[in-house]
């Protein structure tokens, strides 16, 4: 199953505590695997930017045209609003839309008929929303995005930033950065001898966190940074 980078297609935010955010995504909708098929988590509570949501995958012997039209129909019967496919391909697209809830699978076809994900999320008014995150950062770096987990009671973030200084600069900003804010710098060393990154490992009591501080290969004079954040 390579579905992980769909993650990235959600540029939505709202604050959330993890409590609130298991209790929103208990309520949400849980759509099963299509005929002939199978489903599992990728994640069970979690937020893209902020945004609650549940996000599963699935593999069925349907082509993606049957799975979209099952879905369609089961959609007739539970009072979905609004349905519109689209096409961005490989994948098919299915948005459903109700009241409460906002409903988006993804399809393509594979050798043995069709694999996708599920993500179902509140429907909340955009203006509501807003991107954050408590993790230190100097002014020079900012937000692209963020994913926030709740597995189990046990708090993460995936952050993504970038910033016009290079690398190395960045590297001394978190670093002096994290240092004042009560975090022990346990390890800084080259991402890699070609692409001029670093990476840093850090830790404040039971919290952990890893940055990668390297060029943006998208836009060579902007540097990319990356945070997986244990809390």
């Amino acid at each position: 199953m390579r579905c992980k980078y769909l993650l990235l297609m959600l540029v939505l935010t709202v604050p959330a505590h993890a409590d609130n955010l298991t209790r929103i995504t208990m309520s949400l909708p849980d759509l099963a695997a299509p005929p002939q098929g199978e489903a599992h988590w990728i994640a069970r509570s979690m937020r893209m930017n902020g945004l609650p949501m549940t996000l599963k995958a699935f593999d069925s012997r349907l082509s993606p045209d049957a799975v979209l039209s099952y879905y369609e129909a089961e959609a007739r019967l539970t009072g979905v609003q609004q349905t519109r496919r689209t096409v961005n391909s490989p994948w098919q697209v299915l948005m459903l839309r109700s009241r409460k809830h906002f409903i988006t699978v993804h399809v393509r076809e594979v050798n043995h008929g069709s694999e996708g994900t599920i993500l179902v999320s509140p429907a909340l008014d955009p203006r509501q929303l807003a991107l954050q995150t408590k993790f230190p950062r100097p002014a020079s770096a900012q937000i692209v995005s963020v994913q926030q987990y709740d597995d189990g009671g046990m708090e993460s973030e995936h952050l993504s930033l970038t910033s016009d200084r290079e690398p190395f600069a960045e590297l001394q900003a978190f670093s002096q950065l994290l240092i004042s804010a009560g975090w022990i710098i346990v390890d800084t060393r080259p991402s890699s001898e070609m692409n001029r990154g670093f990476v840093l490992e850090v830790q404040k009591d039971a919290e952990h966190a890893l940055l990668v501080i390297s060029p943006n290969a998208a836009r060579p004079s902007t540097t990319a940074i990356v945070v997986a954040w244990k809390k």
